[in-house]
């Protein structure tokens, strides 16, 4: 985090810019997970049941990770009154 006393532009740029990506990545993990739904997907095309589930994982650290960067930053925002 800065110790200027308020938001640089990629930190505001981020602040503006995150909400849309964890939407989007919301919106992937609902897709794959709908995919990885079906029963039989193992059995009938094992290579795409391990590319939607490594896909599934990813998303979700990505998720994970543009949560908590998103989170640190409001809290800076709010620090700095911005």
């Amino acid at each position: 985090l800065s110790f200027k006393g308020k938001l640089s532009f990629k930190d505001k740029h981020a602040l503006e810019t995150l909400p849309a990506r964890i939407a989007e990545l919301e919106s992937e993990i609902a897709k794959l997970s709908k995919t990885l739904a079906d029963p039989d997907l193992f059995a009938k095309d094992p290579d795409t049941f391990a590319a939607t589930t490594e896909a599934l994982t990813n998303a979700q650290a990505q998720l994970e990770t543009a949560e908590t960067q998103w989170l640190e930053l409001e809290i800076k925002r709010e620090e700095f009154g911005a």
